[in-house]
């Protein structure tokens, strides 16, 4: 069968030769490669540690096996086949001297009659002979010894002290793994717990931060809307303080002006709670040149009361997912605001478009541009280039085109006038 090569006491290669008995030696080449396929890497290492106890008894005989560990200056015994009394009670002292001159010498100890040679110590009540084999792991430690208990006295073969070795070699190597797979497990641990403890100390600091931006927006909002409130009101109080000083004289100019500070207040107040409250969308199928021409017959006299004229471009059909009411607030409100900004007698354009995603309706006028210092930012609350706007017209846009699945997108330069694109998704075939 060839030889089997195997480290000595030295470190050296020890040959085993399979030949000299064949049939004796081919139940230990079966249960070595039993062995070598046993996972101690999944919890199983009292299973393999049993099964080398057994393994080694098939080979020597009837008598007793144990595994012992030395471990922070003490003894355990791991496995015993057959199992015994005397070696789990300790008293004893798991094998006594017999198993310490192996842990200290790190060397392989025979005793054929240790009842008669007393030099290493006694064995087990009922056991006459003893060989011991020290368990070194791969860094070259003792931790622990194979003991083997005959009951009769014998002498140990070279090829018997080899094959426990063998085996030896396997525990050795079981416990070394099977330490390293503990500790992953509980580094692994470890690591679980630092990243839960992290993960909540970082849920902790984003709802403080969540929190904190509230504070500073609330803060910001409450600064526009006072600012908003304040000038109205002072005008309505001056208008009033002017009546009580002077009651005799004509007040209808002064009372048309607190009533139209009045009529802002409301605006104002209906624009802050279409802003602030939720969106219901009641979206489907709509079709934009259909809807354009619809929106042109009905608000084309926002165009006209300033001579203007409001004219749509359609090259192609275009059929949007869109709520017709919010998509309607949103045109209106961008058409408004185009014809402000024109000159009397332009032309604002609505001209229609799509790419493979998206629908779109562009809003182009000549006219007062948006500064470059607030294109980028125009959509949010209170920002205005108007005098008297309240800011929250194009917030207001931007979410209503949001909540249909949209986006709105500002351009604007001297040259080429402003264009607003309503983008919103098409809808399916």
């Amino acid at each position: 069968m060839g030889e089997v090569p195997k480290e000595n006491d030295t470190g050296k290669h020890l040959d085993i030769n399979f030949d000299d008995e064949p049939s004796a030696l081919h139940p230990a080449e079966k249960i070595l490669a039993t062995l070598t396929t046993v996972s101690y890497r999944a919890g199983e290492l009292q299973s393999y540690l049993d099964n080398v106890c057994e393994a080694l008894l098939e080979l020597m005989g009837t008598g007793l096996s144990a595994i012992t560990l030395y471990r922070y200056g003490t003894k355990k015994v791991l496995a015993t086949k057959p199992e015994s009394d005397c070696l789990s009670c300790g008293s004893m002292d798991v094998h006594g001297e017999l198993s310490t001159h192996v842990l200290n010498t790190n060397a392989i100890l025979t005793v054929e009659n240790a009842l008669n040679n007393t030099q290493y110590g006694s064995p087990p009540e009922g056991f006459c002979s003893y060989m011991g084999v020290p368990l070194r792991s791969p860094g070259g430690e003792v931790v622990g010894t194979l003991c083997y208990f005959d009951k009769k006295a014998r002498q140990y073969t070279d090829r018997e002290e080899q094959t426990a070795e063998l085996f030896a070699e396997r525990i050795a190597i079981a416990l070394d793994n099977y330490d390293l797979f503990q500790k992953l497990g509980e580094y692994s641990n470890s690591l679980e717990v630092q990243v839960q403890e992290r993960s909540e100390q970082l849920l902790k600091a984003h709802e403080e931060l969540a929190h904190k931006e509230k504070l500073a927006a609330l803060g910001e909002f409450a600064s526009h809307i006072t600012h908003e409130i304040r000038n109205p009101l002072t005008t309505i109080r001056l208008t009033l303080e002017y009546i009580m000083k002077n009651p005799e004289r004509n007040p209808e100019k002064r009372l048309e002006l607190g009533i139209g500070e009045v009529s802002r207040l409301e605006r104002l107040l209906n624009e802050l709670l279409l802003y602030a409250k939720p969106i219901e969308v009641n979206a489907g199928p709509l079709e934009l040149a259909g809807f354009c021409r619809d929106f042109i017959s009905t608000f084309d006299s926002i165009a006209k009361e300033r001579r203007q004229t409001l004219k749509l471009l359609a090259d192609t059909s275009v059929t949007v997912m869109a709520d017709r009411d919010k998509l309607t607030q949103v045109v209106l409100n961008l058409v408004r605001n185009a014809c402000e900004a024109a000159d009397p007698e332009d032309t604002i354009t609505l001209r229609l478009g799509k790419t493979d995603q998206v629908g779109r309706v562009s809003i182009h006028n000549f006219g007062n541009t948006i500064p470059e210092d607030k294109l980028s930012i125009i959509t949010e609350p209170f920002v205005s280039c108007k005098a008297n706007g309240s800011g929250l017209g194009l917030a207001i846009v931007e979410s209503l085109q949001k909540s249909q699945g949209g986006n709105v997108s500002f351009k604007s330069s001297v040259s080429d006038g402003t264009v607003v694109e309503i983008d919103l998704p098409l809808a399916p075939l």
